[in-house]
């Protein structure tokens, strides 16, 4: 009887999150309402907070305004910081589709606000959208909710864009190096959720209340000289379909609007508000998704009837955010889960070889994609893939190329007309040149002083001497402005002053952007699956001295230290100067200051990777000291292995 297949870790992973997004969506509308509560009437003091009333009703309708952050959260959603070669070159990744639903949910959520916020002002706010005057008086379009309206549009497009900007789609999960030796080792040190809910909510909210401001206090500006007219048509082309208005409506009132400093006030606390909503329901998505792939204090895998096998198939997922979960639990199994890592070495028969082997195949290459990615970029040219060859059905004859104009039928004799046009006269000053130094015995002694005086003769031919000199000028002046592109403290003034600028912040190829791409890749780092990865193999290595009945895991041992070692060779040299900064990276320190060049080299989370693939190389050498000979890790692998740990041979 075949064996049942295992429940992928998709279906596992997402069950999970499904969990944390209901308690992020209990908090979210706990703030709705909240905002309810500040927007609901406070003659009675009992029903202005009483959740079964309008209080409770307007709080349900005000969390729609939050839930449609965690749609693009939930779609958009990735783990590692972004390491693009520059802010601009992100949009080669940022696919339309995410730049569309970005500003549509946002527009969405601001104009449903809006709605909400009209219903709950009391009616001396006259946000209704039409005048009716008195019986005898035909409706007009009151202007107020149009400003109101506007400004949640550009508060929202605002939020966008700082959506986008700061990447708030990531869900950031600390990376660290565990202690060596501590019983307790963390590669994660995730808090708990109070504790950073605390922490980062004032700052948040304090963000979200200085865009609201600084909106409130353009929006008068924008909505006078832009932003009027189209809005006050959109807004009665759909008013028309409801009330008859007068020929003399298609235009607003008046050249300035009427508003008065009470509804600029309210506007601004509207939009305070509504970034509380935004702002919490981000801060409250990332908390809850970034915490520990644990259940009960369990693996969310420990339940499953095949946890081995359900575990495999997140470490060999395709999608980046199932495998780096997937990677953090086998992290947790090896460090945390005795009886986990036992069922790991005793599972041997399974299809596709045992469990051990497959863990040992995901991680090697989550591993190898470090050095793969560091020699791609020293030696491009090398692992270019040659261009296959079409299989042709028939042999094609094809005739021999032409060499030559065909002969001229002219008189050989006659001289050679004289040189007219500028093309011409290049061709006959290069032309005599080349004859008289080709026929000449000593051609290649002095060929390339006589190439340069070639040159001389051929531009004086065509060129006057004030244009040949402005030509000059001009090579040397944008030689000048762009510099070698290898060392940015040769760029000209001008262009370095552009560069700093804000514009120029967006164009800037930082030397730590372009380490970091290299190293953990693009257009996201992968830093978690690669730091999990090598803590999973080492625990699991060195737990199976004592868990290992079989006695099958020590035999890879001798690979995974020389894996170890070979990314430490390779990476160390690279960081260590194996990759030169851009031309445009201006802040980078001169060569002229090697101290401080040096210390700009250091970019945290690629050291964390150098620093973790180290300190697991000496753990696994302390750990199997005494059975090198056994396993077969001697004479050259061993050396090599003790250089890299940086480690006394002699010691061994």
């Amino acid at each position: 009887m075949a064996a049942a297949r295992p429940r992928p870790y998709r279906r596992i992973l997402t069950s999970a999150l499904h969990r944390r997004f209901v308690h992020a969506s209990a908090l979210a509308l706990s703030v709705c309402y909240f905002v309810a509560f500040l927007l609901g009437d406070k003659s009675s003091f009992l029903w202005a907070w009483f959740p079964i009333g309008a209080c409770g009703f307007r709080a349900v309708l005000l969390f729609l305004s939050s839930l449609v952050v965690f749609v693009l959260r939930v779609g958009q959603m990735h783990l590692g910081s972004r390491t693009t070669a520059s802010p601009i070159g992100t949009f080669k990744y940022l696919a339309p589709l995410n730049v569309i639903q970005t500003f549509g949910w946002y527009l969405f959520s601001a104009w449903w606000f809006s709605e909400i916020y009209k219903w709950s002002c009391p009616t001396s706010a006259q946000l209704e959208w039409v005048k009716r005057g008195r019986p005898h008086e035909r409706a007009t379009l009151n202007e107020r909710p149009i400003y109101l309206h506007t400004y949640h549009v550009l508060l929202a497009m605002a939020q966008s864009m700082v959506h986008l900007y700061y990447d708030y789609d990531r869900v950031p999960i600390p990376v660290v190096k565990p202690d060596s030796g501590a019983s307790d080792r963390r590669t994660h040190p995730v808090e708990p959720v109070s504790k950073r809910i605390q922490r980062a909510l004032p700052g948040m909210i304090r963000g979200g209340l200085a865009r609201s401001a600084l909106v409130a206090a353009i929006c008068p500006f924008a909505y006078v000289l832009l932003l009027r007219r189209p809005a006050w048509s959109f807004t009665l082309y759909f008013a028309k379909l409801f009330w008859n208005f007068p020929r003399s409506a298609a235009d607003p009132p008046g050249v300035i609007p009427d508003f008065g400093f009470g509804l600029m006030i309210r506007t601004a606390i509207s939009g305070g508000l509504l970034t509380l909503c935004w702002q919490s329901a981000n801060l409250f998505f990332s908390v809850f998704i970034s915490k520990e792939p644990l259940k009960l204090g369990q693996p969310l895998t420990a339940e499953a009837k095949d946890p081995n096998g359900s575990l495999l198939t997140g470490l060999k997922a395709k999608k980046e955010t199932v495998k780096a979960f997937a990677f953090w639990e086998l992290c947790l199994i090896s460090q945390q889960f005795p009886d986990r890592r036992k069922a790991i070495f005793n599972d041997i028969d399974r299809e596709g070889g045992s469990t051990w082997t497959q863990i040992l195949q995901s991680a090697t290459e989550v591993i190898e994609g470090v050095s793969n990615r560091i020699n791609e970029k020293k030696n491009p040219a090398s692992n270019a893939k040659p261009e296959e060859q079409t299989e042709k059905s028939q042999p094609v004859l094809h005739a021999l190329p032409r060499l030559a104009e065909p002969p001229k039928e002219d008189n050989i004799f006659a001289s050679s007309p004289k040189a007219v046009s500028r093309h011409e006269k290049i061709g006959e000053a290069f032309s005599s040149a080349a004859k008289k130094y080709g026929q000449s015995p000593d051609w290649t002694p002095t060929a390339r002083a006589r190439a340069r005086d070639v040159f001389d003769r051929a531009s004086s031919a065509v060129l006057s001497p004030e244009r040949k000199q402005k030509l000059l000028a001009s090579s040397r002046e944008l030689k000048m402005l762009t510099g070698p592109t290898s060392k940015p403290e040769n760029v000209h003034p001008l262009l370095a002053q552009v560069l700093r600028s804000p514009i120029g912040l967006i164009l800037r190829q930082t030397y730590a952007r372009r380490l970091s791409g290299i190293v953990l890749g693009t257009p996201h780092a992968n830093i978690s699956s690669i730091v999990d990865a090598i803590e999973s193999l080492t625990r699991l290595l060195i737990a199976s001295l004592a868990e290992d009945q079989y006695g099958k895991v020590q035999s890879d041992v001798p690979g995974v230290v020389r894996l170890f070692t070979e990314t430490i060779t390779v990476l160390e040299p690279f960081i260590n100067g194996g990759l030169d900064a851009h031309w445009t990276d201006v802040n980078f320190p001169p060569s002229s200051d090697p101290d401080a060049q040096a210390q700009a080299r250091r970019v945290p989370e690629v050291d964390l990777v150098l620093d973790t693939v180290r300190s697991c190389l000496k753990d696994l050498l302390s750990a199997f000291n005494l059975y090198f000979k056994d396993i077969g890790l001697v004479g050259k692998d061993l050396r090599l292995a003790t250089e890299a740990a940086g480690l006394i041979e002699d010691k061994y």
